[in-house]
């Protein structure tokens, strides 16, 4: 080939190359580039591993900001232009920032690599001298005695400041004192007696109970500047421990209560609860109640001195002989029961024989005032005795108020204390003629009144020959052959 030809071809190919060179280049150019990317990273924390919450993200050249989550993690939606790399910055406060650059192509999701950010180094704390101290906080609110099944330890931890309220740091270190304010005496001791701040201030002590309840004071001093400063008192309640059988009681508020004549009748039954040491038994413990008759509630959970409360409550079934009896009990430590049980007397209405059954002078009367069981009446039934006529009057057991039923030697039927001053009385009717009086003594009528909790009734005794009477409805009065005179409500007494 000649020189002109091998030069026509040189020509023509760098002629052909250059177009498609151009060619190519018309194409990109004219490809659509732009559009959104999707952006997801999380930030940690370089040393723990642990997210950095709310961390800033910055990308330039799109000068946008957003935040990340609780997580550190955010995924953002970003519109470009065309592809190009961006600058993504990851911040936050008391951090080093750290900087990442990523490829941007339109309609991909990037996952940008962890940002890893390291905190600043703590700032070198300063403070004054110990100035104030105060309660930092303290691990529970109340322990109980040893050996009780509840906590025996409390921590309890104090925060010595400064005169502006800085906590002491390690250089101004102060040493803290512990003492008893008050406390029960019962061995309980204060681990350690003296501690030394630490470098946010803080002493901590701990409060190991003893073998008594009751509240105790502790209290924290340092010495400072040559004065002593004092915390306040910080109480603490040791509470009891398990129910011990010899330091277990119950108790009516009445031993006898008119439950026979309504429903619905109310008579407080209460439990004082001791644990071994003769304290009161931890708060909450629980006790519970039953009865041979009527209705009570099944249990209670003891108050701070070891007490609780119910009602007995007047119902069927009935007791038959008028008493009935409530248990009570709980567990010890042992897990054995311990119980009480107290008898109640169920009373009913008033019945009452008087022998004679007649008013007469200078006569000596015998007064039985009981229910229909024969069981003394409720406390505060009020017996009285009047006699009517000239020159006369009452004596002896004329104007009686009744206490409350006593027990004697058991809980049973044959203990209830009946007998003189309790459901037996004497009078007398005799003459009060004044020296110069010319009267003649003269009984008219007898007058015995009976009123009180169980109801009340009034029987009149006339003259020998005369008809006892009553104005109160629904009362059966019947003379027997021994003169004596019954009064009753409902069914009578078979003949003396």
């Amino acid at each position: 080939m000649n020189t002109i030809s091998r030069n026509a071809l040189s020509l023509l190919t760098i002629t052909m190359s250059a177009t498609l060179l151009f060619a190519g280049c018309d194409a990109f150019k004219n490809e659509d580039t732009s559009g959104t990317i999707e952006l997801r990273g999380q930030v940690v924390n370089i040393e723990t591993n642990n997210p950095v919450p709310n961390a800033f993200i910055r990308v330039d050249p799109l000068d946008k900001i957003f935040e990340a989550d609780e997580n550190g993690l955010f995924n953002q939606s970003l519109k470009i232009d065309s592809t190009t790399t961006l600058i993504v910055e990851a911040s936050k406060d008391g951090f080093f920032s750290s900087i990442i650059e990523i490829l941007a192509i339109a309609g991909r999701t990037i996952d940008a690599p962890v940002f890893r950010l390291r905190q600043f180094a703590d700032e070198i704390q300063v403070s004054g001298m110990p100035a104030n101290i105060l309660l930092q906080g303290q691990s529970v609110e109340s322990i109980g005695v040893i050996e009780s099944g509840s906590q025996e330890v409390v921590e309890i931890s104090f925060l010595i400041s400064d005169s502006l309220g800085i906590p002491v740091v390690l250089d101004n270190s102060t040493l803290v004192r512990f003492t008893f304010g008050v406390s029960p005496g019962g061995g309980e001791y204060l681990y350690p007696t003296e501690s030394r701040t630490d470098n946010n201030g803080i002493a901590v002590v701990h409060l190991s109970s003893g073998t008594k309840a009751g509240v105790v004071q502790v209290v924290a001093e340092v010495t400072s500047g040559g004065s002593i400063i004092r915390s306040r008192p910080v109480v603490i309640s040791i509470h009891g421990g398990l129910p011990d059988q010899d330091h277990f009681s119950v108790g009516p508020a009445r031993f006898n209560f008119p439950g026979l004549l309504t429903f619905g009748l109310r008579n407080p039954i209460s439990v004082i609860v001791g644990d071994k040491f003769s304290n009161p038994v931890r708060i909450g413990t629980s006790v519970y109640f039953k009865t041979s008759h009527g209705i009570i509630p099944g249990s209670i959970l003891t108050n701070e001195t070891g007490q609780g409360t119910v009602d007995l409550i007047s119902a069927n079934p009935l007791p038959a002989d008028g008493i009935a009896l409530v248990t009570v009990g709980s567990a010890d430590e042992n897990e054995l029961d311990v119980t009480g049980s107290t008898p109640i007397v169920f009373s009913g209405s008033p019945w009452v024989t008087v022998t004679p059954g007649f008013a007469a002078l200078n006569q000596t009367y015998e007064l039985t005032v009981r229910d229909q069981n024969g069981n003394p009446l409720a406390e505060g039934t009020n017996i009285s005795v009047v006699v009517e006529g000239e020159a006369v009057k009452a004596v002896g057991n004329t104007l009686v108020t009744l206490d409350d039923t006593v027990f004697s030697g058991g809980i049973l039927y044959e203990n209830v204390v009946r007998g003189f001053g309790v459901t037996q009385f004497t009078f007398r009717a005799v003459d009060n003629l004044d020296p110069l009086s010319t009267l003649t003594p003269t009984v008219e009528a007898i007058t015995i009144l009976v009123s009180g909790p169980n109801g009340s009734l009034e029987i009149v005794l006339s003259p020998a020959g005369g008809v006892p009477a009553s104005p109160t409805e629904g009362l059966t009065l019947r003379m027997g052959l021994d003169n004596t005179l019954e009064a009753t409500f409902g069914p009578v007494f078979e003949q003396f």
